[in-house]
């Protein structure tokens, strides 16, 4: 066999942060390397340092015969290196043709702007479109896409130039059941000149995948094997796989207490395209609501339009009693806060300035019910201790699990009523999942009131007292969560989500991983149900 990729000694620090101990590590021709480990590993860095996006303290980059340690990513990427993001990183304005077109041409190349050049040019286009499942939105603006799509046109994009490398980072993060299946089929049936190098926390799809699997853990290297061994690793099983799943054993019944939002006949969309059609929904004080769905239901544009970064075409939408048709700023300061998909965080600034930033803004925010309800942040870094030794650290520096938190963290201290979560778990390791659950179970205990939209069915199950399901723009499905896992409302569950799919993703598993997080005295018997 041979080696196509080789790091000799190769490390990352960041100012007084090692980010990447010295990693020794050879990537076979033709294979589906995996590398993983909890946030803050370094996966991310190595797919970084590879890509030629960071450049390394120390070691070497050896790449078909050829050092590549000082090139640059353009260069590295001529030479046949592809990747993707943690989040898609396609130019939204431009059709999905033309995101295409950008992949496949070079500023300098004069030769396409030639008839036969042009010609072989669409002709790669319509290839790649139809190869990545989007025949039918050529046209469509990539922007404008549901969240899968973009994942799709983004991996096309990876492939336009048939790279012999392709760095996957996170390839199924905020993907529905069904999507994942796609990637599955879509990764496996790769000819074998490309060579897969990917990081992702969803262990199904890796075992599925991956001929070998690295293990990171703390910046250091800590195994590398096939699956089998390494899941019978007992270091890798104390440090990453033997994490719990979020449980619903401190689930209670929903609260009683007075209706905070209330959103009724809710109409709204996107350039003038329709995406919801007639939404209610009702969240009390301490109550959490899931909404679940596949990517293109409408679940972010339902967030989004509550919150009041995209108009309502109709409907109501009223906070603590009062209609909130006005501005993201007016709703923050009558008690919402969202934590946005992405997190969107302010990269070169620290964790201390997002901090003090966000506790300023709470100052001119509709007071908390009570002085205990005050975030400050000694508060916060108490809740979330592992951004209390970050503080220094830019928000680029963090791994993906500290900017989760951060993002958190800077919503508390607005002082909320209505926390707004949009696919909050994306990018985690599992036990920050499952800490995560811990807290905004513990927030929902303390009064606070969510809305989380997830496509991570144990998380949205063990934090939630209701779930609510959209189809095409429209409430499909409504279900207590002690009821849902009643046989009928799980198989309709099922088919609304997408869980049963061609490639490893059968009801029967779907049943099991909903299983896991729905204890048996929470089944009742589906009569009656909402």
């Amino acid at each position: 066999m041979t080696t196509l990729l080789q790091l000799n000694g190769i490390s990352r620090r960041f100012g007084g942060l090692t980010a990447l101990h010295p990693i020794d590590l050879d990537v076979t021709a033709g294979s589906r390397h995996a590398v993983i480990g909890p946030n803050g590993a370094g996966k991310s860095t190595l797919l970084n340092l590879i890509a030629g996006t960071l450049r390394p303290t120390g070691g070497r980059i050896t790449f078909a015969g050829r050092d590549i340690t000082r090139l640059s990513p353009a260069a590295r990427a001529r030479h046949g290196i592809g990747r993707t993001w943690q989040h898609p990183a396609v130019c939204g304005r431009l059709a999905v043709a033309a995101n295409l077109e950008l992949a496949l041409t070079h500023p300098s190349d004069r030769a396409a702007r030639t008839v036969l050049r042009r010609r072989a040019l669409h002709a790669r286009v319509d290839e790649l479109i139809d190869d990545a499942g989007l025949t039918g939105d050529a046209t469509t603006r990539a922007g404008q896409l549901p969240y899968g799509l973009q994942r799709q046109l983004e991996l096309a994009m990876a492939l336009a130039t048939r790279p012999r490398l392709l760095l996957l980072d996170e390839p199924s993060a905020g993907l529905d059941p069904d999507e994942i299946s796609r990637l599955t089929h879509l990764i496996s049936a790769l000819d074998d000149d490309v060579t897969v190098l990917l990081v992702d926390h969803n262990l199904d799809l890796i075992w599925d995948l991956a001929h070998t699997v690295t293990v990171l853990h703390h910046g250091q290297h800590l195994a590398t094997g096939n699956p089998e061994q390494i899941r019978s690793d007992t270091q890798v099983a104390d440090a990453y796989l033997t994490t719990d799943r979020p449980n619903t054993a401190r689930r209670r019944d929903a609260p009683a207490g007075p209706i905070l939002l209330q959103v009724r006949d809710l109409r709204a969309g996107h350039d003038g395209a329709p995406v919801l059609a007639g939404v209610d929904v009702d969240i009390r004080q301490g109550e959490a609501v899931a909404v679940l769905g596949r990517n293109g239901t409408g679940k972010t544009t339902l967030l989004n339009t509550i919150a009041g970064l995209l108009p309502a075409h109709g409907g109501r939408v009223e906070l603590l009693g009062h209609p909130t048709g006005r501005r993201p700023h007016q709703l923050a300061r009558a008690g919402l806060a969202i934590v946005p998909q992405g997190r969107r965080l302010f990269g070169p600034l620290t964790v201390a300035e997002h901090l003090t930033a966000a506790h300023a803004v709470s100052r001119r925010v509709m007071p908390p019910p009570s002085p205990g309800d005050v975030w400050t942040i000694e508060r916060i870094l108490t809740l979330l201790p592992a951004l209390a030794g970050r503080t220094r650290h830019q928000a680029r520096q963090l791994s993906g699990g500290e900017q989760q938190m951060l993002a958190l963290a800077r919503a508390l201290l607005t002082n909320p009523r209505l926390l707004i979560l949009d696919e909050p778990s994306e990018g985690l390791a599992p036990a920050v999942i499952a800490e995560l659950a811990t807290i905004l179970t513990d927030l929902t205990t303390g009064g606070l009131a969510v809305l989380i939209a997830e496509q991570n069915l144990a998380l949205a199950t063990a934090v939630a007292h209701r779930v609510i399901v959209l189809n095409s723009g429209h409430v499909a499905m409504r279900s207590t969560t002690h009821r849902l896992a009643a046989p009928e409302q799980l198989h309709r569950l099922h088919t609304l989500l997408g869980v049963a799919g061609p490639v490893g993703n059968t009801a029967q598993a779907g049943e099991d991983r909903l299983a896991s997080v729905i204890p048996a005295e929470d089944v009742s018997p589906p009569g009656g149900l909402p």
